[in-house]
């Protein structure tokens, strides 16, 4: 996503300061609505996500950086996943390749002392892989509002007008 602004960047930054919830840090119950956007910021990088009621790890973050341009701002970002989230994910399928690679490479003994056959073992894996595309998707799916709701909180509190990306 990118945007542009007739804003200067601190400008930028201090609407999007005042107009989100600074990581949940809001003193009353009734201070953040559903739905309302939460913001971590570090200079002219920032996270954006909804404020949610329910769990969803796999819900993607908007992560964006402003950029000082002639007579105004531009602010480019995209969604992705918690860093911590794809890293477990990492692990998830390093761990699958890596029990797959190996029942391929060491032959089957003669008399298994698991009971396991190897159809069975290959097929464990396989739902691993399922459930952990399946994870990120059911993840992308509860937060299926989120992309729209955060692209139209940007536009309004900066003033923005979308810009074609460069190829």
């Amino acid at each position: 996503m990118k945007l542009r602004t007739k804003l200067f960047m601190a400008d930028c930054r201090t609407r999007l300061g005042s107009g989100t919830d600074l990581g949940g840090m809001a003193l009353s119950w009734d201070a953040v609505a559903p739905g309302a956007v939460v913001g971590e910021f570090r200079g002219p990088v920032f996270r954006l996500h909804t404020k949610k009621y329910y769990k969803n790890s796999f819900s993607p973050f908007f992560y964006g950086k402003l950029a000082e341009v002639d007579g105004g701002t531009v602010l480019e970002g995209d969604f992705r996943l918690h860093p911590f989230i794809r890293l477990f994910l990492l692990f998830w399928l390093a761990f699958i390749v890596l029990f797959g690679a190996s029942a391929i490479i060491v032959p089957p003994p003669a008399y298994p002392a698991s009971g396991i056959s190897r159809g069975w073992f290959y097929a464990g894996l396989a739902l691993l892989a399922v459930l952990g595309v399946g994870f990120v998707e059911f993840g992308r799916w509860r937060a299926r509002g989120e992309r729209k709701v955060i692209h139209s909180f940007l536009k309004s509190t900066l003033e923005a007008e979308d810009q074609a990306e460069d190829l």
